[in-house]
């Protein structure tokens, strides 16, 4: 259980007070967006916007889906039961040409990935979309829902928190884009639940489930060890052997090491074509400096050193920083150290803003306005050739950082003085 008291909580009078009339009309504005959002997810889907479409017939240059049909023909290639040529790809290719795309979007994620993707794989394309979509939107639900007990504001501010969330750039183009952010968001968050309700063996479950994105996965597994959460670490650590023997099954015991040379191709050439996304140290300076840049490579190993020994010291000390405020700085400190981070994965970053909320006595309307306006920041960074978002994040794991480190000293300044009462 959580070692320090959140500022608020169940009984603050402010959580117990009527709703107003000005609040009726907030709840409602913010159900009629989220309405508004949904409804243009499915006409989208069922109108099949950019389907067949490549940039030289389609002045847009649109398509339905986003990065959907990476993922789309990655479960149909296993669906066809062809999935030890997942990652070839001419084979990958194949099975997006009928959905008109200029080349191919490779698909880099581990095979388990890919089964899991299957189902999708043998319907069609539209409906798996739309299908997609629902579910991402309903785990990003299931999100708010799992850590609403850690989190009093959300009981009386849902619909206004949820509708700010699901706008928020990062998510929402991932889930309108068909990637699984949301996904990562859900999985944090069952992390924090069951670390607060001392269900360690779920918790390690969710970290293992979490290793579908290794570089979030493992900082993870690190942290939980540092806090002596040892159910939790061999829970996760089983549950990702589980993944491999289910892997190992369909693809064989050596799969890892062919999946891993494989992808590492495609990683580096995603690195320079996504490079104007990337949000980590390392990929936001090779992007804006140049990918040989020396200065970029000590710079960004340099910066995520020191965010991986600020979430170890955030870590190692439970009782003096509370868990809201470790996984909040997690959340942000994960995607930047990672060298591989696209825009959409600041998603990461609610997780942050919901830890401050549950140490808050009121909702911080500017601090989370400027944020939710700060993400949309990443719109120039073509023009840029670097999205200032990466700028934003970094700014939220130091401020984040800083506000721990400030309640924590006044929170053990206060439990040294009840000693010495």
């Amino acid at each position: 259980m959580e070692t320090m008291p959140r500022i608020a909580d169940e009984n603050d009078d402010r959580l117990d007070a009527p709703i107003d009339h000005s609040e009726r009309l907030i709840n409602k504005a913010s159900q009629a967006i989220l309405f508004a959002v949904g409804l243009a997810v499915i006409m989208a889907a069922v109108v099949g916007a950019g389907l067949g479409a490549d940039a030289s017939q389609d002045t847009s240059g649109a398509r339905l889906g986003g990065d959907f049909p990476a993922f789309y023909a990655a479960g149909s290639i296993v669906w066809d039961g062809d999935i030890d040529s997942l990652y070839d790809p001419a084979r990958q290719q194949a099975a997006q040409d009928e959905l008109g795309l200029d080349g191919y979007l490779a698909f880099a994620y581990p095979p388990h990935v890919a089964l899991a993707y299957a189902p999708l794989g043998g319907i069609g394309f539209q409906v798996a979309y739309l299908i997609h979509t629902i579910v991402m939107a309903a785990a990003f639900g299931l999100a708010v829902w799992l850590i609403t007990p850690m989190v009093p504001l959300l009981k009386r501010w849902r619909w206004p928190l949820l509708a700010a969330s699901f706008t928020f750039f990062p998510l929402i183009s991932a889930v309108g884009g068909g990637q699984n952010a949301a996904i990562s968001v859900l999985l944090l968050a069952g992390i924090w639940r069951a670390l607060h309700e001392d269900r360690e063996v779920l918790a390690g479950i969710a970290i293992g489930l979490l290793v579908y994105r290794p570089q979030y996965a493992l900082p993870m597994i690190g942290l939980v060890l540092l806090s002596k959460h040892w159910r939790a670490v061999i829970a996760s650590i089983s549950t990702i052997v589980a993944t491999w023997v289910l892997t190992a099954s369909t693809r064989g015991v050596g799969w890892f090491g062919e999946w891993f040379e494989q992808v590492g191709p495609f990683i580096e050439r995603d690195a320079e074509v996504n490079a104007t996304n990337s949000i980590s140290f390392l990929g936001f300076l090779q992007a804006a400096l140049s990918a040989d840049s020396m200065v970029a490579l000590v710079a960004g190993v340099t910066l995520a050193v020191g965010v991986v020994a600020t979430l170890m010291f955030l870590w190692v000390n439970p009782e003096r920083f509370s868990l809201a405020q470790r996984m909040g700085a997690a959340a942000v400190g994960i995607i930047l150290i990672s060298p591989h981070t696209m825009f959409y994965d600041a998603s990461l970053i609610l997780i942050a803003g919901a830890a401050l909320l549950a140490e808050s006595e009121v909702v911080p309307v500017r601090v989370l306005a400027v944020l939710w306006l700060g993400a949309l920041t990443h719109t120039f960074s073509k023009d840029l050739g670097a999205t200032p978002l990466a700028i934003v994040v970094t700014a939220v794991f130091v401020a984040f950082v800083l506000r721990a480190l400030s309640v924590g000293s006044v929170a053990e300044l206060s439990m040294a003085n009840k000693e010495l009462a």
